[in-house]
């Protein structure tokens, strides 16, 4: 199996998380890059999964800034086509940060940040009905940026958490022609990538994904 991991933009641990992901699928061939026109050779490079850990924001205070900061519309459409005839892709935690992207990416990906406060310990709850993403996978807190996303689409909600009385979705998964796509909120650091709950969610998610 192959997954191509999508990275750009500022404010997160980039290599980080491929490290992490190359230890939780060992099995996988991981191969990640900065350079999103990978985009345009999906269909001839066929990975079975592609994971956008981006983050297309601007620190904004003199620090060198990796980029990218957007996906363009012809990045977006490739993906996007590649994904309507039976691909799988999994915008991961920060990849709602669309930048100045198009709507375009906020519709397919699902939805879009739009804010989260400093880092608190906090509850995730599974949604009543059960689904793959979530099975075997009980209440569980971790210490993490909580987003507050808008949903962009039609969309199944997995997991929530709640800030001040208020729900939000931290996992969905939704149908794209005959594609899926999977958002995974948490998952900023090590903190959540070692967290055993955590990491059965993103092998639950990478097994929906693929059909398996």
């Amino acid at each position: 199996m192959r997954a191509l991991i999508l990275l750009g933009g500022s404010w997160h641990d980039f290599d980080g998380f491929v490290a992490h992901m190359r230890g939780l699928l060992s099995d996988w061939h991981i191969e990640s890059t900065y350079d999103l026109d990978r985009l345009y050779h999906l269909k001839t490079e066929r990975p079975d999964v592609v994971i956008s850990d981006t983050c297309f924001a601007r620190y904004g205070d003199g620090r060198e800034e990796p980029g990218p900061f957007s996906m363009s519309d012809k990045q977006i459409a490739a993906l996007r086509d590649w994904v309507r005839e039976g691909g799988a892709f999994l915008p991961y935690h920060s990849a709602t940060v669309m930048g100045d992207s198009s709507a375009a990416l906020a519709k397919l990906s699902g939805g879009a940040f739009v804010e989260h406060p400093e880092q608190f310990s906090f509850p995730v709850y599974p949604v009543f009905g059960g689904h793959q993403i979530t099975d075997g996978i009980e209440a569980f807190v971790v210490r993490d940026e909580f987003y507050k996303e808008r949903l962009a689409d039609t969309v199944d909600v997995h997991l929530v958490g709640f800030d001040r009385g208020i729900a939000y979705p931290l996992s969905w998964s939704k149908r794209e022609g005959r594609g899926r796509v999977a958002h995974i909120a948490l998952g900023h650091s090590a903190l959540v990538w070692d967290h055993p709950s955590y990491q059965r969610l993103m092998l639950n998610t990478v097994t929906w994904l693929i059909g398996r």
